[in-house]
């Protein structure tokens, strides 16, 4: 009967590099966005019960939705006082209610990895593009399954994709609140290409339990956070793939590609 996103996945402690980096994650995306334009007609799947206010900024209209009927319920609480036009819509993203390029962009952040299906995370891939017009950009933010400067993490998700040990390990773990399949980077990449050139960025480089757990004022804590903001900062396309987030960016082309005319018999 409530909401645990913040249980699960808040921060316990806030700092000045930690406030730094966050906005510095949302302008990535912002400006990926704005590619599309300045006045969008935005969707955002997966929203949830926290869809991201942030996005107004470039919104003419926007459109939320997800699967949880309680989630759209506390969104449209926190849209009461927004006034452009918007609405919150429940529906499967592998199968997106709307016309072919109904929005000028689409927004889909820490959604698409839940999909425990590979083919289903293919087909929510598709699904945005397709309802995204030529010019028009997709965004999304997803886990890095081999946080190269976490090795630790690194291994347990190598372990986890190894079809035998990984099912024996599925079986042995406590059942998590939500499935987690966060497939690599150059697969989603590869699914988001098909609709146009694909950028890639950091899109947060600790785990949450780093987050959560580290301080960013005394100690060892104090050093790594330093460098944590430094290869953040100066090379978000290598932090990418050392880190636990990413962010990929499609620009769909004006026109779409024409088929090739089949030869003459």
């Amino acid at each position: 009967g409530a909401l645990i996103d913040l249980d699960l996945f808040g921060v316990k402690e806030d700092g000045p590099i930690r406030v730094e980096l966050y906005r510095l994650h949302h302008d990535r995306s912002l400006s990926a966005l704005s590619q599309a334009g300045s006045r969008l007609n935005l969707l955002e799947c997966g929203c949830g019960g926290s869809p991201e206010m942030e996005l107004l900024k470039l919104c003419s209209s926007y459109t939320g939705v997800d699967s949880s009927d309680a989630g759209l319920q506390t969104a449209r609480s926190a849209f009461a006082g927004v006034k452009i036009p918007h609405e919150f819509r429940a529906a499967d993203v592998c199968a997106l209610p709307f016309e072919d390029g109904a929005f000028d962009a689409a927004y889909s952040a820490q959604m698409i990895y839940h999909l425990e299906d590979p083919s289903a995370q293919e087909a929510a891939l598709s699904e945005l593009l397709r309802v995204v017009r030529p010019g028009g950009v997709v965004v999304i933010i997803t886990a890095n399954p081999r946080p190269f400067a976490f090795p630790l993490r690194l291994a347990r998700r190598l372990a986890a994709d190894t079809p035998l040990f990984g099912a024996l390990l599925n079986r042995l773990r406590p059942k998590p609140f939500l499935p987690y399949k966060p497939m690599p980077i150059g697969w989603v990449r590869r699914q988001l290409e098909r609709g146009g050139p694909v950028e890639v960025m950091a899109g947060g480089i600790p785990s949450t339990s780093f987050y959560q757990k580290v301080t960013e004022f005394k100690g060892m804590g104090k050093l790594l956070w330093s460098c944590v903001r430094w290869l953040d900062v100066n090379y978000p396309k290598l932090s990418a793939y050392l880190g636990n987030y990413v962010i990929l960016s499609c620009k769909k082309p004006q026109q779409s590609p024409r088929a090739p005319r089949p030869s003459a018999a």
